[in-house]
């Protein structure tokens, strides 16, 4: 009786396995698994002392396509469809989780770029994780990916990275800048002597010319010869023009700035002079009720007394050796003729002038270049009797 009892659980345990076997090689048509990683510590080869939490999810998909295969590789064994999935599951999971820890170091992978690269992540996994699954459970893997990652932006480890990796980034827009000021100085630096070495290539060419040729050569060497020096005083000629406008622009400065204060010191002392007329004027009319001078309260005007006719008020650029310089006022104008600096063949423009023109073509400039200039005013003659 326990021999019977024996065989019958020994056949029974035999279906079991065999049942297995059936339900697994349905797989061959394809069975998915779906993994998830919770979050685990991924460290940035920059900041060693932070980990940032990141989690893993994704499929894998499988089929047996050769029994035998698997048979030989599971025989030891006992698989149930719900074991042989949990135990693939694991694997996975323990594969993909090293592929995504060291990512940052063998694929240069920012931590805080992992969200961004799932599909490198992904590659990663299928070139390492695909081919240790098939050759540990004898199946074929049709499809391993991930599907999702996430970061835990709240944790120390990530504010921390990122606050680094900000840091970094502008010390690199940095060396870059200065790298590429760098090799600025450098390629003018190298342009500079390349034109030295022509320029003295070129005399002892034209040097070597005129020892070794005769007759008419030597008069093509000559021409060759003056129409280099030719150069190189056309050259000088400009570099001393530059350097005369620049210095006339300097001038000109300094001569706007002296012309502004001479402006201004000539309206101090026309308040000045006003204000001592007016004194005198009230001090006459207030001596013992005394007549009504000529020509205030609407008398006609004293004799000899003119108006002072307003300055118009005018702003114009003025054109000096090519350069534009201004805006000058009237009576900065006015001292511009004087000096010989402003004629009728010098250019002017202003506000609303379509183009530059000559002065002596501007009617409202026409009054600067009169030869007579309008008399000063004469001072006030005393009250009769005082």
């Amino acid at each position: 009786m326990e021999e019977e009892k024996q065989r019958a659980a020994e056949q029974a345990k035999r279906e079991v396995i065999q049942q297995n076997y059936t339900n697994l090689s349905n797989l061959s048509k394809g069975s998915q698994v779906n993994f998830a990683i919770p979050f685990f510590d991924v460290f940035d080869p920059r900041l060693q002392d932070y980990g940032v939490p990141v989690s893993v999810h994704g499929t894998i998909v499988y089929s047996i396509e050769d029994m035998d295969l698997f048979h030989s590789v599971n025989k030891n064994e006992a698989f149930s469809d719900e074991t042989f999935q949990q135990k693939l599951r694991g694997t996975v999971t323990k594969f993909v989780k090293g592929v995504v820890t060291n990512a940052p170091t063998d694929a240069q992978i920012p931590v805080v770029q992992l969200e961004r690269k799932i599909l490198e992540i992904s590659n990663l996994i299928q070139q390492y994780v695909k081919p240790q699954v098939e050759q540990l459970f004898g199946i074929t893997v049709r499809q391993l990916d991930i599907t999702r990652m996430n970061i835990d932006k709240e944790s120390r480890g990530y504010r921390e990275l990122k606050a680094l990796t900000a840091d970094l980034e502008r010390e690199r827009v940095m060396a870059q800048h200065n790298a590429q000021i760098s090799n600025f100085n450098l390629q003018n630096d190298l342009n500079q002597e390349q034109l030295k070495m022509q320029s003295t290539l070129n005399l002892d060419t034209m040097k070597r010319q005129q020892e070794m040729q005769l007759g008419g050569q030597e008069q093509i060497q000559d021409m060759n010869l003056e129409n280099q020096r030719e150069t190189m005083r056309i050259q000088r000629e400009e570099m001393q023009r530059a350097s005369r406008l620049q210095t006339e622009q300097t001038f000109l400065g300094a001569h706007q700035a002296n012309l502004s204060a001479g402006v201004l010191n000539n309206a101090t002392d026309n308040g000045i002079n006003a204000f001592r007329q007016q004194t005198q004027m009230g001090a006459s009319m207030g001596l013992g009720a005394a007549p009504q001078m000529p020509g205030m309260g609407g008398a006609p005007q004293m004799p000899g007394m003119q108006m002072k006719q307003a300055t118009p008020q005018v702003s114009y650029m003025v054109g000096v050796n090519g350069q534009q310089a201004g805006p000058f006022d009237w009576n900065q104008l006015q001292q511009l003729v004087s000096q010989g600096q402003l004629t009728q063949q010098t250019y002017v423009w202003k506000q609303g002038m379509p183009n530059w023109a000559f002065a002596g073509q501007v009617q409202e400039l026409q009054p600067l270049f009169m030869n007579a200039a309008p008399p000063q005013m004469p001072g006030m003659p005393p009250m009769p009797g005082v």
